[in-house]
């Protein structure tokens, strides 16, 4: 699935344990979120798939609007901020996900 966010698209895949622990490098990820390549890889047949594509959606919205987490620390009120303004974004996206069918890669 495909979706633009700051006027950037993105792409969300659904993928096999080979495929995102070659990403991560290791066997525990459920997701992961790729910069250079405006993808977002889902583990499939995962339990939580929904709870995965919002963190990785947050990770989305941090990198577009400029909040590189490896550049600061966020206190409480950033956290806050963040949250009330990404919610819109998260929402929608997630709703978009789910229209489209299968959520759990089966």
């Amino acid at each position: 699935m495909k979706f633009k966010i700051n006027n950037t698209e993105w792409t969300i895949n659904l993928v096999d344990e080979a495929i995102i622990n070659n990403e991560t490098k290791n066997d525990y990820t459920l997701g992961v979120t790729i910069y250079k390549t405006q993808e977002i890889l889902l583990l499939e047949n995962q339990a939580n798939i929904i709870k995965t594509l919002k963190h990785e959606l947050i990770h989305v919205w941090l990198w577009e609007y400029g909040h590189n987490p490896n550049e600061r620390d966020f206190n409480y009120e950033d956290i806050a901020e963040i949250v009330a303004s990404s919610n819109d974004f998260i929402n929608e996206v997630v709703e978009q996900y789910k229209k489209q069918g299968d959520v759990n890669g089966k």
